[in-house]
């Protein structure tokens, strides 16, 4: 009996030795993430991705894709400054894993971010305006709609670690540049007309323009999919 039981448990840690994920194994398979840093952004999103290997797993593909919404950002603490919000990201980027290790490999390549931040506000307008600042004839309140867009190019580096139990942690960091660029999509409400969502520290109006420098930083949480197979 005893010697029945070793040979099963033998057995049994033999198989398990050998269907542990490494970088070999795991590097042809899809893997689904999840990013938790973008939660606590102020303009939060929760962020899944899927990274697609191409070729031989030297190359892959990984699109990102996240959604936010003000109710559910910690960063209002006081209910009166919340802006009305919804926050819309996606980030594709191309990957060449240029060093492997048993469970570890380095990778760089280019990265392409688009965000939309989409601002709902109701402001009184003037109407029958003499000049810009008045006198009016009377006023309305309306509903404006402001987007902020966000189309980002970044340079990419990070590392991807691969546990036995195929989860997967990947932290990375990159430099680049952005567009930052506001439009208006309120019916009949002229640019000029429209005043600035106060959101955080920055006012937000449908003239902003701006081309500054970029920086990423961030870590995923995934898991490898598939059946595992040593070819």
């Amino acid at each position: 009996m005893k010697s029945t039981l070793f040979t099963i448990f033998a057995f049994l840690s033999s198989t398990y030795s050998f269907a542990q994920f490494d970088v070999e194994t795991a590097k042809r398979h899809v893997i689904v993430k999840y990013s938790p840093l973008p939660m606590f952004d102020f303009d939060n999103t929760i962020q899944f991705g899927v990274e697609i290997p191409l070729d031989k797993g030297n190359f892959a593909l990984q699109q990102d894709l996240g959604y936010g919404n003000s109710s559910f950002n910690g960063w209002y603490h006081n209910d009166s400054r919340r802006p009305d919000k919804e926050i819309f990201k996606s980030r594709t980027h191309f990957r060449w894993y240029f060093m492997e290790r048993r469970r570890m490999r380095a990778y760089t390549g280019p990265e392409v971010l688009f965000k939309k931040v989409v601002y709902r506000e109701s402001q009184w307008m003037g109407k029958d305006c003499d000049s810009p600042w008045g006198p009016c004839s009377f006023f309305q309140n309306q509903q404006v709609r402001i987007d902020k867009n966000v189309v980002a190019g970044h340079a990419r580096f990070g590392w991807q670690f691969i546990t036995p139990g195929r989860f997967v942690f990947d932290v990375f960091t990159g430099v680049g540049f952005r567009h930052i660029f506001a439009t208006s999509h309120s019916s009949g409400i002229a640019d000029s007309e429209i005043r600035s969502v106060y959101d955080h520290w920055e006012y937000v109006s449908p003239r902003r323009n701006d081309f500054v420098p970029s920086a990423v930083m961030g870590f995923h949480l995934g898991i490898v999919l598939g059946k595992y197979r040593r070819d």
